[in-house]
This record gives C-alpha cells, sequence and structure tokens, in this order.
C-alpha cells in the first residue's frame, strides 16, 4: 500500500493555482527589548531569516507567510495562534533554541496531518527530541551564503510539495489512518504519470550516485583528520598534559576537520534533497507493480525491485558508520568550542542522511514484500484479503 496525503494536507484552501497560507512558527524575542539584551538578538536574527530566507522563499509560489507578531492586535493570542496552527495550509517551524512554545505548536500540527517543513541554525548544537530529529530539516547559516542555500532549499522543497505532495508524518497516519489505495495516487490531477515516474527515478538515481561520490570523499578526509590527531589527543589526555597544550592539538585539529566538515555538510543536503526528490516517483513505482499481478508485470520489473532492495542494503550498512561515527563526534563537541562548530556540521549531516535514507528502507521493504508476492495463479480470495 502507498501513503497518500490527508485531503486536508494535498491542496490550499483554494482551488489550485490560489494562495497558500503559511503560519511561521519560531522564537519571536522583543523589538522593545533593551539594546544588547538576549530577547533583542533572538528578535533581530529571526526577523532576518524570516525576511531573507522564509519571505522570499515563498514568493512567487502563492505562498503568503506571516508570524505572530503579524497577527490582529484584537483578541487572545494564544487563540489566534492555535487556529493559525491548525487551519494554515502550510506551517514552517523554526526550530532553533528549542523554543517551548515552538515545540508544543508544532506538535499540535502534526497531528493535522497538514504540511510542515522545518528549519533550525546549524550552529544550534542541542538534541532535537527523537521524533522531531527524524524529520528532514532545513539548516541555516548566519552568513550571507548560509541564508542564501537555506532559501533556495527551503523554496525547493515548497515546490516539490506543491507538485507532488507533502508527506505525512506519523502522528498524523497514527491518528487518521492515512493508509490508502494506491489508486488514489494514480488519480490525482497533478500527480506524476507513471512515464514521468519511471524517468524521474532514473535521472535522480544516477545523480545520487555521483553525489554519494561526493559525500564518501568527505567521509574519508573526515577520517584521515581524525586518524592523524586522535591518537596524539588521546596521548596528551592520558599523559596529564597542561591544557594549553592539549588546546593547540585540538586546534590544529579544528582546523582540519573544518573543510571536510563544511563539504559533507553540503554533499548530505544534496544526497537527501536528491532522495526525497526521487521519493514520489519511487512510491508511484512500487504502487503501479502491487496493482499488477505478477505474471504481467512489465520486462525489467524484477531488476527494478532489485536495484531498490541492494540500495537499501548498502544504505544500511553506511548507516552503521555514521551513526557510529556521530557517536563519536558527540563525545568530542564539549572539548573546545572551536571544534564544536565542524562536528556540528557532521553531527548535522549525519541525521539529515539518516533521515533521508528512511525513505530507501521503505522502498526496500516494500520491494522484497512484491519480490515475493506468489503468481496470479496462485492467489484466491478477494484484493483485500490478498493485501
Amino acid at each position: 500500500m502507498t501513503i497518500a496525503n490527508l485531503p486536508a494536507a494535498g491542496v490550499p484552501a483554494e482551488e489550485p493555482g490560489g494562495t497558500w497560507s503559511c503560519f511561521v512558527l519560531g522564537p519571536l524575542g522583543d523589538p522593545f527589548a533593551e539594546a544588547g539584551s538576549t530577547k533583542l538578538k533572538i528578535y533581530e536574527e529571526t526577523l532576518e531569516v524570516y525576511e531573507s530566507v522564509i519571505q522570499t522563499a515563498c514568493s512567487g509560489l502563492g505562498i503568503t507567510p506571516s508570524r505572530a507578531d503579524e497577527l490582529p492586535g484584537t483578541g487572545e493570542i494564544a487563540d489566534q495562534i492555535c487556529r493559525q496552527v491548525k487551519e494554515a495550509d502550510l506551517v514552517i517551524a523554526d526550530l532553533t533554541g528549542l523554543n517551548p512554545n515552538v515545540i508544543w505548536e508544532l506538535a499540535l500540527r502534526q497531528g493535522t496531518g497538514k504540511p510542515t517543513i522545518q528549519l533550525r541554525d546549524a550552529a544550534d548544537v542541542a538534541d532535537l527530541p527523537f521524533y522531531l530529529a527524524k524529520v528532514r530539516t532545513i539548516m541555516y547559516g548566519r552568513s550571507r551564503g548560509g541564508l542564501i542555500k537555506a532559501r533556495d532549499a527551503l523554496r525547493q522543497t515548497l515546490e516539490l510539495g506543491i507538485r507532488n505532495g507533502f508527506d505525512i508524518l506519523t502522528p498524523a497516519r497514527i491518528l487518521h489512518g492515512t493508509v490508502v489505495d494506491p489508486d488514489v495516487l494514480l488519480e490525482e490531477d497533478d500527480a506524476l504519470g507513471l512515464l514521468d515516474a519511471y524517468a524521474q527515478i532514473e535521472v535522480e538515481m544516477a545523480a545520487v550516485s555521483d553525489d554519494l561520490q561526493d559525500l564518501t570523499s568527505s567521509l574519508e578526509a573526515i577520517t584521515e583528520a581524525s586518524n592523524a590527531f586522535l591518537p596524539e589527543v588521546k596521548r596528551l589526555t592520558a599523559g596529564g598534559c597542561r591544557p594549553s597544550a592539549m588546546l593547540a592539538v585540538i586546534l590544529r585539529y579544528a582546523a582540519a576537520m573544518s573543510g571536510p566538515a563544511a563539504d559533507m555538510d553540503r554533499s548530505s543536503t544534496v544526497v537527501a534533497e536528491r532522495l526525497y526528490s526521487a521519493d514520489a516517483g519511487v512510491r508511484l513505482a512500487l504502487a503501479h507493480v502491487e496493482s499488477l499481478p505478477r505474471d504481467e508485470r512489465p520486462e525489467g520489473t524484477d531488476e527494478f525491485l532489485g536495484i531498490l532492495i541492494d540500495l537499501e542494503e548498502t544504505a544500511n550498512e553506511a548507516i552503521g558508520y555514521l551513526l557510529e561515527m556521530s557517536h563519536e563526534v558527540d563525545s568530542g563537541k564539549g572539548l573546545s568550542r572551536q571544534l564544536r562548530k565542524p562536528l556540528s556540521k557532521i553531527s548535522s549531516a549525519v541525521g539529515r542522511i539518516v533521515s533521508a535514507t528512511s525513505r530507501i528502507s521503505e522502498w526496500g521493504i516494500h520491494a522484497r514484500s512484491l519480490l515475493a508476492a506468489p503468481e496470479s495463479s496462485d492467489r484466491g480470495g478477494c484484493p483485500e484479503e490478498r493485501a
């Protein structure tokens, strides 16, 4: 079976081509706070992200974003926010700082099954709650280049969601039972056609292969830097050396890790985008295969399913290595603030890849079930009994 969007999640409130309402969650700070205060800094930083990333990405797509501080001045603010969280066609949540109100509002939103996109400052090193860490999050840097990169990533995500539909997260799938018949996808006017799907898969998978080479190169460079410095770090730690001597080695280690970590961060973003882009096509192709008796499947179907299974096995091996790397990286973040930044980039990249490759696991599981399906002559009973 294929997971489709809830009716409320697939299209805006108006007819296709109309305007999507978009409510933006995030820390707001205080524009009237004392100069130099934390509240004023939060206000200025979040406003910059709102204007430079979110508003710019939405421009031209028929999406109208708004924040809580732009709501009408009358009425109870909590009531207005809850209504926006529930009723907006789209919600974009900035998780920077893990603001408790934002987390609560995001949980409320996830239960509706309507589209939600997560953003976060790449410099924020606090661990996300597990149920949010599994959701793809667009990371942004505070530099001009970092904001532009996040803007482009958000715009691509929005374009893909509008064209192919947004994913339903686990809370809504459980609450609403959104497993539906594959024919639902085939009947949607704006859904991919079957040939579109196969063409998209071919293009995206070829690109993923190239992108994975870049990611592998980054991993090799990180491993090389770690092998060069970690023995010395362990030796100095065991020898009880002065902190200044230890710090000198850590700073050299941080400098060696900086370039590869940035490369891994970029490569992981590209790979994740490729996988998300391919996902709609793969799911449609799998739904089509499932709709046919095994002996009526087109030539090459088993080969296609085998590719997905091989991809899943390769991804699972890589995930084990990445999670082990992430554990080692987390243990080193407390050594120095200079080392924390490249290590945080690595952690973000690992989380991004792990989240994206969960789709590959779903493809592989589905492909295995289709390969194991009996011939049509062995089938009996109604379609519901065979499902």
